[in-house]
């Protein structure tokens, strides 16, 4: 009889032990899944917001830009200003 009841405990745990690893299996094929499609999401999340990370080049071209706009404004104004007539030598530079 003791044998007996050893056996049938043994065996007991035997089975047990193997549904569990059974579910442990079968967990992570579904982690492993689950993570491929994530890391398929996550290459799509990197493309669409790769255009954001590009503004800040934009920005830095565009200060750039406004800055030679800048400069070239005042230089048209001192040229604009040398142009005047009231600029002009023997005018008095007074009004007309």
């Amino acid at each position: 009889m003791g044998w007996t009841l050893g056996f049938t405990l043994g065996g007991l745990v035997v089975v047990v032990v193997a549904v569990l690893l059974i579910a442990i299996l079968l967990v992570a094929r579904n982690i492993e899944r689950l993570a491929g499609q994530a890391l398929g999401v996550a290459g799509e999340i990197e493309a669409a917001t790769r255009p954001i990370w590009a503004l800040a080049d934009a920005n830095d071209i565009l200060e750039e830009i406004a800055g030679i706009v800048r400069s070239v404004e005042s230089q048209v104004a001192l040229i604009a200003d040398e142009l005047s007539p009231e600029a002009a030598p023997g005018t008095g530079g007074g009004e007309p």
